[in-house]
């Protein structure tokens, strides 16, 4: 499809010449374009790289018939909390449109949520300067694919810490995508190494690993991606944080490859803020839950060295 990125960013320039000629403050305006001429209405998301969580959307305006485009109009508010001053030149942004979100403005004031039928293949990366004078800048442009393609997933979590694993393979495995629906409502995210007995960072996130979910509010977590079937995941002596896949099954039956391999299997109670526990030698009675299900981490003490291996 041919795109004509002229006529946009001539009329960027017209306005960010008439806005310094009526004020010296800064002001810094960041537009684009969308691959596509039916994408008005949806929500595109852009934030400073150095803080991901403080994010703010715009929607999508058509040009009818050219190619749609995105107009944010300042990012002052944005760049003055995260520590920015006048004068701070090639400051990293990402732009990227994601199936599904919450609505957030320049402030940090939440919105509503959104649905869009179509999401960024990739991320859209820039740089801004916060200038005396203002300035506008333009972005790459943004491929899209259809929010159809693959499987989706759904899941609320609760204010505080959440366990959770990936039922699904996303396309793009970076935390701040996986977690993306989510965006200004999570702090911290974290693996556990079952070598170094330590919790992580987590910078990227797998099927077949749990992670440990810092939410700040109550929220719904959305993501897409294909459907995780089948695992073989390596158990160290000791505890092991692991996934589970995308379906249900009776827990002796989940971990009937490590059967007498393991002590117990803990799962995290989001709301009550603490661990339940399976014990394969307790009677029923006294365990606090009976089945894997898909979307949750679980912790597993290992009496030695083991694979757990399981298809749904």
């Amino acid at each position: 499809m041919k795109r004509d990125n002229s006529i946009l960013f001539v009329i960027a320039a017209l306005i960010a010449l008439i806005a310094m000629a009526g004020s010296a403050q800064a002001s810094v305006t960041v537009t684009g374009q969308v691959n596509s001429t039916a994408t008005d209405g949806e929500i595109v998301t852009l934030w400073l790289d150095a803080n991901p969580n403080d994010n703010t959307t715009k929607a999508v305006q058509d040009a009818n018939p050219y190619i749609d485009y995105y107009w944010f109009d300042d990012l002052t508010p944005m760049l003055d909390r995260n520590g920015y001053v006048v004068g701070a030149a090639n400051i990293p942004v990402t732009i990227a449109m994601y199936c599904s979100g919450t609505k957030r403005d320049i402030n940090g004031v939440l919105g509503s949520p959104y649905t869009n039928a179509d999401r960024s293949v990739t991320v859209v990366h820039g740089t801004v300067d916060y200038l005396a004078i203002g300035g506008t800048y333009g972005m790459s442009l943004v491929e899209l694919e259809s929010c159809a393609v693959g499987e989706a997933f759904s899941k609320p979590l609760q204010a505080g810490w959440n366990l959770i694993s990936l039922p699904l393979t996303p396309d793009d495995n970076s935390t701040g995508v996986v977690l993306s629906s989510m965006f200004g409502n999570y702090d911290a995210v974290y693996r556990y190494n079952a070598t170094s007995k330590q919790f992580e960072v987590a910078d990227v996130m797998n099927p077949g690993t749990g992670y440990f979910v810092h939410a700040t509010a109550d929220c719904r977590w959305e993501y897409s991606g294909t459907l995780y079937n089948s695992m073989d995941v390596s158990l160290e002596q000791g505890l092991n944080l692991v996934g589970w896949l995308n379906c249900s099954k009776d827990v002796s039956e989940a971990l009937s490859s490590v059967s007498g391999n393991y002590y117990y299997t803990a799962q995290w109670n989001a709301t009550a803020q603490r661990f339940e526990v399976y014990n394969p030698l307790a009677p029923a009675a006294f365990n606090d839950f009976a089945r894997m299900d898909r979307g949750i981490g679980y912790f597993i003490s290992a009496k030695e060295e083991c694979t757990l291996s399981k298809n749904c």
